[in-house]
């Protein structure tokens, strides 16, 4: 019996301890840089709490407003993409609904930025691929949306769209279709139908698919530097500069410190509430 009990310990001990080489040290690593005098590289001066309040005094906030800004617009507008393109992939059996579903999901298996340099290439001015083919078949002379807001919100849709799509899919597996049919054959309307049956049971799916989608969209980086250009500067942008260009290491670390608390916010809240087991059928 106590070797029994032992059993799942010891056999999760391997996962455990890679999880924290993999990620809890580096966190702690970060933290502790974070303390750091400004500009300092060493252990030997006074712990400080002067990086966090730089982060806010000197307006750093605004990067962080921007980047939760654009990573809510972009689950938003995956979660309504992704919601009827789940519900007609549900309804669609067969090859056809395992081709598109193929279609949608190879993208992945590609490079980021590859991908985000073939979106560059096509909304490319004058020699672009949509310009191009424009003034060539219609003669029509169009701008472009590159290095703005808009370029880099189209970017963030197109690659975390997939991370919306397939756990919306999942959440409706779950739809008993002849309780959907019994409740047509009663007279129910579509609204009624999605109200009462198709967002209760659903709905766990695409809020998992939602919180993936928030999670990495706040993180994102090349859609900035790819498509946004200099339009806006995020907070991993903010990050980046501050541990390449001004060597200021300290204050990029509790920079980060500040995305991992409010990605943890986000999360840690939702994990309490959402049945995963429940949602992959364990």
């Amino acid at each position: 019996m106590k070797i029994g009990r032992r059993a799942g310990p010891l056999a999760a001990a391997p996962a455990m301890l890679l999880l924290a080489t993999g990620f809890l040290v580096p966190v702690l690593i970060v933290f502790a840089f974070s303390l750091l005098p400004p500009r300092t590289f060493g252990w030997t001066g006074e712990l400080t709490l002067s990086n966090y309040s730089t982060a806010f005094t000197d307006g750093y906030w605004r990067n962080l407003a921007w980047s939760c800004m654009l990573a809510a617009l972009t689950t938003v507008l995956c979660l309504l993409l992704a919601w009827p393109a789940a519900k007609a992939l549900h309804r669609l059996a067969g090859h056809r609904a395992t081709a598109v579903t193929l279609a949608i999901a190879l993208p992945i298996f590609i490079s980021e930025s590859v991908r985000l340099f073939g979106m560059a290439l096509f909304l490319m001015p004058g020699g672009g691929i949509l310009a191009g083919t424009l003034d060539a078949v219609f003669g029509i002379s169009v701008g472009t949306i590159l290095n703005t807001r808009i370029a880099a919100l189209l970017g963030l849709v197109y690659i975390h769209f997939p991370f919306v799509l397939f756990p919306t899919l999942l959440g409706f597996s779950l739809l008993p279709n002849d309780q959907v049919e019994a409740a047509r054959d009663l007279g129910a309307s579509g609204w009624q139908v999605f109200r009462e049956i198709e967002l209760p049971l659903a709905a766990p799916g695409a809020l998992t698919g939602a919180l993936f989608c928030f999670v990495l969209s706040l993180g994102a980086y090349a859609e900035m530097s790819i498509l946004g250009g200099q339009a806006v500067t995020v907070i991993t942008r903010a990050i980046e500069q501050r541990f390449n260009y001004a060597q200021d290491w300290p204050l990029g670390a509790g920079l980060t410190m500040l995305v991992i608390a409010l990605t943890a916010i986000v999360v840690f809240p939702f994990l309490r509430r959402v049945d995963i087991d429940r949602l992959i059928h364990r």
